[in-house]
């Protein structure tokens, strides 16, 4: 949409003039400001503007939607009305204004964290369904071109993991008032390929993931022994940016004088940098070693595997969160490579549906919220196809909270019968396609008590049970009233959607389409005419539907 000297002057008159701004930004689709006098605001005019789509006032703010333009529009508001785009103030006698910090939760500063990565996450997930058959042909077969193939496709899967990455120090920067460019070089630099990732780590019989990862020699002959890689560390980058950002709020209190622009952003990068290298991966890396040899005994003692199996397997999706869930990939990896499959795998299998069920739930039950509907359904795809479930974690079950409680419950009664019934899954694809890695029973050496029927037969109920229970868990959550506020409050606040007002308009929509609708069936003159009615009746009804449903619909 393009917008005109005279859109900007309208709107800035109706808000109290470029003295009643405190502060002005905008997110995907708001434009938001911080007003001295809220009085001044004119809600009922600013609604009838051509290009404003809705008006929100929420946590001291007023949020204007413009719709997925509203960068431009932003830009031109800030160039007309001369106010600086770096400090959002005006230039006039405003630079010593403040804002007043609003106080945020740690899902709400995580939901804005990822907010503009979602088209790149839900990328993700496609490129990984379609990848998956390349994948597990290569991996099957002994041609050469297969495996290169495989590589070539690998570039595009590692870029995009890299980019998340570098996206979310570049969002948190954002978020938290840095410069954002730091968070990008940040990120960038703890993802370079000289770190080792933990998934590249090749871990033998007998072997710890301590004992495999590289070092450096530094200063002559002294090692220091880790050199590791932020790659796929999502929440863990974040953690890493806030401490960036507070290095550099801490150096705003110097005078460096002309040298600032030189001296802040070797200062903040370097030492954040090396903060993260030389203490945060350490630490990470010494907790997930441990976890990881944990995690193994509990798995196979004979005792403890029937109560902490499951338990692991439930937890799975919430360890994707924290990057805890890489301390699992070499016991995998070990078991793999000797075994040709895994218990563990299994149970991946079945945490990766039960997430991706769940957000398919949400979906099914806020289907009203038409770009929620979307979000949610895209993902949840990916997820059950591909396995590839970080899409629904960040978009959908993390963000709400309770689909992640219902894909929890779900997975814990799946891996429950999964592991007392002595299912064994050799290597498969790690969404719903991973049925068919039960087909085959455990290996020589790998001693499962597996009931009559066998792996194929209780791994299949298994999935089953596991997608039932995380259907009917995250519907059923949804109805308390809690979580229900929470979830509405969420759809007003970001996406200007009144769920009851939006049903009650559906309702009067339905009962006039009806009223209508019978009086061209009971005309018997001109069924020909009526005919043509009764079609162009039922687009437009569809088309009205969908409008109210829709968030981002564009004013002619």
């Amino acid at each position: 949409m393009e917008y005109k000297k005279e859109d900007i002057k309208k709107l800035l008159s109706l808000i109290g003039g470029i003295e009643n701004i405190v502060k002005v930004y905008h997110c995907m689709t708001r434009l938001r400001f911080v007003l001295k006098d809220d009085k001044l605001f004119n809600t009922k005019a600013i609604k009838e503007l051509k290009f404003v789509q809705g008006v929100i006032f929420s946590s001291g703010e007023f949020q204007i939607i413009i719709g997925t333009s509203v960068s431009k529009f932003y830009k031109l508001f800030c160039e007309e009305n001369g106010i600086n785009l770096e400090s959002n103030l005006p230039n006039k006698n405003d630079s010593n204004l403040e804002v007043k910090k609003q106080k945020k939760s740690f899902l709400t500063f995580i939901s804005q964290v990822f907010a503009p990565l979602l088209i790149v996450l839900v990328a993700i997930g496609f490129w990984e369904m379609l990848r998956m058959p390349i994948f597990l042909t290569s991996n099957s077969s002994d041609k050469e071109w297969l495996k290169d193939l495989n590589e070539f496709t690998e570039i595009i899967s590692r870029g995009l993991t890299y980019f998340i990455v570098i996206g979310v120090a570049w969002s948190t920067f954002k978020i938290m008032g840095g410069n954002e460019i730091y968070g990008i070089v940040i990120g960038a630099i703890l993802c370079n390929p000289k770190l080792v990732a933990l998934s590249d780590l090749k871990v033998g019989e007998g072997e710890t993931i301590l004992g495999q990862m590289p070092g450096w020699h530094i200063f002559g002959d002294f090692i220091y022994p880790w050199k590791i890689s932020f790659e796929g560390l999502v929440i863990p980058m974040v953690l890493v940016a806030f401490i960036g950002v507070s290095i550099q709020r801490l150096l705003t209190k110097a005078n460096f004088g002309n040298f600032r622009m030189l001296i802040e952003p070797l200062i903040v990068i370097v030492s954040t940098s090396l903060i993260s290298i030389l203490i945060i991966a350490p630490i990470g890396l010494l907790f997930t070693s441990y976890l990881s040899i944990a995690f193994k005994y509990l798995m196979t003692n004979n005792i403890t595997k029937y109560i902490f199996t499951p338990l692991i397997g439930a937890l799975y999706s919430p360890m994707v969160i924290f990057g805890i869930h890489r301390t699992i990939t070499p016991i995998i990896m070990q078991d793999v490579a000797q075994f040709k499959g895994s218990l563990i795998l299994g149970l991946l299998i079945l945490s990766n549906v039960s997430t991706a069920v769940a957000t398919f739930a949400f979906g099914l039950r806020y289907k009203n919220n038409k770009k929620v509907k979307q979000i949610a359904w895209t993902n949840a795809t990916s997820g059950f196809i591909a396995g590839v479930t970080e899409p629904c974690i960040y978009s959908i079950t993390l963000k709400y909270v309770f689909p992640m409680i219902g894909a929890v419950i779900g997975t814990y009664f799946g891996c429950l019968l999964y592991t007392a019934s002595g299912v064994w899954t050799s290597s498969a694809p790690f969404g719903f396609l991973g049925i068919i890695g039960f087909v085959s029973g455990p290996p020589e050496g790998i001693v499962l008590n597996t009931w009559a029927g066998g792996s194929i037969l209780w791994g299949t109920f298994s999935m089953l049970t596991t997608i039932l229970v995380s259907f009917f868990a995250t519907l059923l959550l949804s109805k308390i009233k809690f979580f229900n506020t929470r979830t509405l409050k969420i759809f007003k606040e970001e996406y200007d959607f009144d769920i009851y007002k939006i049903n009650e308009e559906i309702m009067k929509l339905k009962q006039d389409y009806k009223i209508q609708l019978k009086s061209y069936l009971d005309q018997k003159e001109n069924k020909a005419d009526n005919q043509i009615k009764i079609k162009q009746l039922k687009v437009e009804y569809r088309k009205n539907i969908n409008l109210l449903r829709g968030v981002n619909n564009e004013k002619d």
